[in-house]
């Protein structure tokens, strides 16, 4: 399905079937599977976030005017040189949803084996990069002071009495460059956790292996634990902080989101909506933070957030809060990427977003959908724009 020329980036993808993982194996994967449902209370109304089969749930598309609907020839795509490639797209048989922005227009949007643009998806880890807007937003609100603040300092002393001496600094940049220190073993431990009674507890309960801050070791509990740390920061669900001040701004609403036995939401995994809901997150970042003419994310925040936090090799040019940087072609890439092929691509250069989405085949992981973003990319979509 690949085309014969490869682009450099292809080389690391075996290397990311192991650094990635982008949901663990262990945590739900669709919504079909046993979480409790979740209740999310925004401005005192109750809003039951319901469970659906195979992660699909309808949208009720009020978001319509907020988009510029555009055509690839009019935002500078030649139609000629990227058809090849959306015809070898449209050849999966899990892709749901694509989607091509270019200038802060639709240029391309089409749905796959049934899926329909009202139909919501499970985003898997993109929603660590949302989680981490949640925290800049956070800091500039004044729930939190820096990202150097320990996360102790916020969770019930129950927790903190939990950890073992050196944990006890760890910070939010420690949580959200993913140096955390924690013995964790993304997938092993994410099992052990479907059977917890306190996930909290059992993560920040776990060794510790390294020094905070020393290196890499890519966690799904640690960004549940730091939804947690938002949550007793704020005073509110992060549901209600996130569709507050950055969902609703942008017309977006979550159709599911898992709750953990404790009542906290899932930091980092088990969020549904929709392919254009994911686009303008993306579209978000790439006019830093502004949308509608209001700052809702800090611009500072998302030029920390997209730049180099740690070098995690493999061929990235970085991890930063949250986001996975790379360069393609020449220009500089940021990526929200969730197991089973939920990709968002942002290419500030290019004026570029593109979201790819997949319904899962239930545990099967399947990381070439990754791959084939990158080639589609190398292969066809830049060179459509740098056609004469």
């Amino acid at each position: 399905m690949f085309p014969r020329q490869l682009h450099p980036m292809t080389r690391h993808i075996l290397a990311l079937m192991l650094l990635l993982a982008a949901i663990p194996s262990g945590f739900p994967q669709s919504q079909s599977e046993e979480l409790p449902p979740a209740v999310c209370d925004i401005d005192g109304r109750s809003t039951q976030r319901r469970f659906y089969q195979r992660g699909i749930a309808p949208d009720d598309l009020t978001d319509v005017t907020l988009w510029r609907l555009s055509d690839l020839s009019a935002q500078g795509i030649e139609p000629s040189i990227i058809e090849p490639g959306l015809a070898l797209l449209a050849e999966s048989r899990t892709r749901q949803a694509l989607i091509i922005m270019r200038n802060g227009q639709i240029a391309y949007e089409a749905y796959y084996n049934g899926s329909h643009a009202a139909d919501s998806n499970n985003i898997a880890s993109v929603s660590k990069s949302m989680l981490s807007a949640l925290v800049g937003i956070a800091i500039e609100g004044g729930y939190f002071q820096s990202s150097e603040d320990r996360i102790a300092d916020y969770l019930p002393a129950r927790y903190e009495a939990l950890m073992a001496p050196g944990l006890r600094r760890l910070t939010l940049h420690d949580m959200l460059t993913m140096t955390h220190g924690l013995a964790w073993e993304e997938n092993e431990a994410s099992r052990l956790l479907n059977r917890s009674g306190d996930w909290v507890a059992d993560i920040l309960s776990l060794p510790q292996r390294q020094a905070p801050g020393a290196s890499f070791n890519y966690s799904t509990g640690v960004s549940h634990v730091l939804s947690a740390v938002l949550t007793e920061a704020a005073g509110m669900s992060v549901c209600e902080f996130a569709h507050r001040f950055l969902f609703e701004p942008l017309g977006i609403e979550v159709e599911f989101w898992g709750v953990d036995p404790q009542g906290y939401f899932t930091g980092g995994h088990s969020v549904s909506m929709t392919a254009r809901e994911i686009a303008r997150f993306g579209q978000l970042y790439l006019d830093e933070g502004r949308w509608g003419g209001e700052q809702i994310v800090p611009g500072w925040w998302v030029a920390a957030s997209t730049s180099p936090q740690i070098d995690i090799g493999n061929n990235y040019a970085g991890y930063g809060y949250y986001w996975w940087l790379n360069q393609i072609a020449g220009y500089d890439m940021y990526s929200a990427l969730g197991a089973g092929g939920q990709i968002l691509h942002v290419i500030p250069g290019l004026r570029l977003v593109l979201v790819t989405t997949h319904g899962y085949r239930g545990n099967q992981r399947d990381y070439a959908e990754e791959a084939e973003s990158y080639e589609f990319l190398w292969n066809y979509l830049i060179p459509a724009i740098e056609s004469p």
